[in-house]
């Protein structure tokens, strides 16, 4: 009903928000931020785990995955042993990505 247009334009409207809040953090690595990317912001904080940032976000009711994603391979390649990824649809907003950039930050202020 929605249409896959209006999905679309959605999330790359979503993945450019995402993209400058990430970007505003120091620390933060956005891994595979190409511009055809669909509904998906991968990223590494520096001196951090992903699996701790994930344990901490999901404290503030942020929900992230973390892992190799099933792409063990390409992560070698890149020397990567998992990143964060946070996953983007129609049903997500701008509010939802101030609130991963603010928990974030605090991961960040308790881990770093």
């Amino acid at each position: 009903e929605i249409g896959y247009d209006v999905i679309t334009t959605h999330e790359q409207e979503l993945l450019a928000y995402g993209r400058k809040v990430l970007s505003s953090i120091d620390g933060i690595t956005l891994i595979g931020a190409s511009e055809h990317n669909s509904g998906v912001l991968a990223f590494t904080v520096k001196n951090v785990h992903p699996h701790d940032v994930g344990t901490i976000l999901d404290s503030f009711g942020v929900a992230i995955r973390t892992g190799n994603h099933c792409a063990e391979p390409l992560m070698k390649r890149f020397g990567l042993t998992a990143t964060c990824r946070a996953s983007l649809s129609i049903y997500n907003s701008t509010d939802d990505l101030d609130r991963l950039g603010t928990a974030i930050q605090e991961a960040i202020r308790m881990l770093g």
